[in-house]
């Protein structure tokens, strides 16, 4: 139990302030107006600064990188077994957007990184295999790939069709990209990089990593809207179906046959374990998919992942 308290604190948090948005929007200090702004600062401000601080200072091994590479196998299959399953249901390209981004993607550092820490220790090796994974693994593909098919899906809603060409380029220049390409070559220049390591620095990025969560919470709390859990209850089973139960199989495949140790084992096991990301929420809803439903089902699958959790430890680790 104590293992999984910082899980309980984090999804305890998270509820708490997507209620205290919902609660200031039935008020009338909040509309969906405002969404928008929300979800702009979160791609175009807090998110791009935070992959370039963290980039900055990363280093990258090559054979850490295996485990990393695992769990991008992974995202990949699971997001095309959500595909698939979108197509036959003849699903919309904004539903279909938005679930396969929340079959592939998940809260990695909102909930994978407590839990490790509390387990494994702050300092442990663990911690630090975890944060690679994280990084690498999660965040780098999705601020990347999963970027780039959020715009292409939403770019396809409405039937109107599209020149995939455009979407590319007008990813290639946004603020996401730019700080992601600006951190790869700042790790590469150890001055710069250490440099980026001074308090100043340090405290001053903190400010974005910690205001992020925040962000997004907000940007959740406008997105959510009343559903008919009838009407999205196949999908919800679509998404902790393929996010909750297949992606940690596939991860344990995965790990088996790149002969991984146990630790990595365990730690991308845990981290593929994690609910749909709330920022893939923002995403979705940012660049035209369906922002409400990607939303409704982030809350549901952090919910659900409080049993899912423990019963995945239990039988894989």
């Amino acid at each position: 139990m104590d293992q999984l308290y910082p899980l309980l604190k984090s999804v305890a948090i998270f509820f708490l302030l997507v209620l205290l948005i919902q609660i200031l929007k039935r008020q009338g200090i909040f509309n969906d107006s405002h969404q928008p702004v929300f979800n702009r600062l979160v791609t175009e401000l807090a998110l791009p600064v935070t992959i370039f601080s963290t980039l900055a200072i990363s280093t990258i091994y090559l054979d850490q990188l295996i485990s990393a590479g695992v769990m991008i196998g992974s995202i990949i299959l699971c997001c095309f077994l959500a595909y698939l399953a979108c197509r036959a249901m003849k699903l919309s390209w904004g539903v279909t957007g938005s679930l396969v981004l929340l079959a592939g993607f998940g809260s990695t550092s909102t909930l994978a990184y407590p839990l490790i820490s509390q387990t494994f220790g702050s300092n442990s090796e663990a911690m630090a295999i975890g944060l690679l994974i994280g990084e690498f693994g999660v965040c780098i593909p999705f601020f990347t790939i999963g970027v780039l098919m959020a715009a292409w899906f939403g770019s396809q809603e409405g039937g109107k069709k599209t020149e995939v060409w455009p979407v590319i380029k007008n990813f290639f220049v946004s603020p996401i990209f730019i700080a992601f390409i600006l951190g790869l070559i700042v790790s590469q220049i150890p001055a710069a990089s250490t440099f980026l390591e001074g308090q100043f620095w340090v405290t001053f990025f903190g400010f974005f990593n910690n205001g992020l969560e925040i962000l997004v919470a907000v940007s959740i709390g406008l997105m959510l809207k009343p559903v008919q859990l009838r009407n999205i209850f196949p999908l919800f089973l679509l998404i902790v179906g393929i996010k909750l139960f297949l992606q940690p199989v596939f991860v344990l495949c995965g790990a088996s046959a790149a002969s991984l140790a146990s630790l990595p084992t365990e730690i991308l096991v845990i981290e593929a374990a994690m609910p749909s990301g709330a920022v893939a929420a923002v995403i979705a809803d940012r660049y035209g998919c369906d922002g409400p439903l990607a939303s409704a089902l982030v809350v549901a699958t952090y919910i659900v992942s409080l049993l899912t959790i423990p019963l995945i430890s239990y039988f894989f680790i």
